[in-house]
């Protein structure tokens, strides 16, 4: 075994620490239950709650992966795929959503953020 069970669960506090020490916060929009005609984009999305965030901002020239930015939130954060992320004044869409592990153990999740114009 290379970690410690204790050494585990420092680690987990060590990265929740970190995300909650930014003091940024990002509000989960969440999709109205109803008939979509359109497509997701087109898709009402209402406010569920505020979740701990820390976000990097990708520099624009670096926007091969079409990512504009990244965030990382706590592991047991109610975020879905098709949420979107509120922060600031910015509209976020989830591109990606995953688990980080650190020898077995979930410390946060990553998200990768595409901003949506015009909202």
């Amino acid at each position: 075994m290379l970690l410690t069970v204790r050494e585990k669960e420092q680690a987990v506090k060590d990265v929740r620490e970190l995300i909650v020490s930014s003091g940024i916060t990002a509000t989960v929009l969440r999709i109205v239950p109803g008939e979509n005609l359109y497509g997701s984009d087109d898709q009402k999305y209402s406010p569920i709650g505020s979740i701990p965030v820390e976000i990097v901002h990708t520099p624009p020239e670096d926007l091969a992966g079409k990512i504009d930015a990244t965030v990382s939130v706590l592991p047991e954060a109610d975020v879905l795929p098709e949420d979107r992320l509120q922060i600031e004044t910015v509209t976020y869409r989830i591109q990606t959503l995953e688990e980080e592990h650190f020898f077995g153990v979930i410390t946060h999740q990553s998200i990768k953020l595409v901003k949506i114009h015009g909202r």
